[in-house]
């Protein structure tokens, strides 16, 4: 028996996508918005979803509002009181506003997802045209990529599979608290450990990561530094990698 089948490990899965007829897809490509999607319901042909929206500046926020209205696949968008939330969920962007938005359930890749097995471990980021998912299943590799072709087929969508990797539990006291973090901090932390910028010597340098990111090396060592000073006084550098 196998670890992610008693139960000891679980296999977590980080992928971005694209699928036509996606009005959050569509409004981030007409407006330089983003949007945190999270608390899904959903009553047949029908869901309601709460938002962040994020941009640099008010007015933006109104257009990529106003474009997400002018929709055909969203029925009612209402703006949620500032501060209803009690959860810790990153917020990038400068400017944010809650919605809560009545949409079309037929054209949405969440439940060929969840169908299959994958649990969704946090907001759904979309920008840049893209969706960006964190999932965790208890399935094995080989049966992750056939479902993903599944619902490929399913939704003519573009999966891109960013990383896979079974996590065995461990204690709590273990984990870096990566809540701390916004998104884009949280993305540049992850994709310098994976190539290697915490080991000893050094895998890869910080001009590689700032190309790879399309950011100046000076971005990168200010993301950098803001994420160390976050996780320095909770765990320690060592940690990292």
């Amino acid at each position: 028996m196998t670890g992610s089948e008693n139960g000891e490990e679980t296999l977590h899965v980080s992928i971005d996508l694209w699928y036509p007829d996606c009005w959050e897809i569509e409004v981030t490509k007409q407006v330089p918005v983003g949007f945190l999607g999270y608390g899904i319901y959903s009553t047949g042909d029908d869901v309601a979803t709460l938002f962040t929206i994020y941009a640099d500046d008010q007015e933006t926020i109104a257009e990529g509002i106003e474009a997400t209205n002018a929709s055909e696949h969203v029925h009612s968008v209402s703006e949620m009181a500032p501060g209803f939330q009690r959860t810790t969920v990153p917020k990038p962007g400068n400017v944010v506003r809650e919605l809560l938005v009545n949409h079309d359930g037929r054209k949405q890749i969440s439940q060929p997802l969840t169908s299959r097995g994958f649990v969704c471990t946090g907001p759904i980021d979309i920008r840049d045209g893209r969706e960006y998912w964190s999932l965790a299943t208890n399935r094995d590799r080989e049966t992750v990529q056939t479902r993903f072709e599944q619902v490929r087929e399913e939704m003519n969508a573009e999966i891109n599979i960013r990383s896979m990797e079974q996590r065995s539990r461990q204690p709590a006291t273990n984990a870096l608290p990566l809540d701390h973090l916004t998104k884009r901090q949280l993305e540049v932390l992850q994709l310098a450990r994976k190539k290697g910028y915490y080991e000893h010597p050094k895998e890869t340098s910080a001009r590689e990561l700032a190309e790879e990111l399309n950011i100046s090396t000076s971005t990168l060592h200010e993301h950098l530094h803001k994420v160390e000073a976050k996780l320095l006084g909770q765990n320690g550098l060592t940690r990292l990698s």
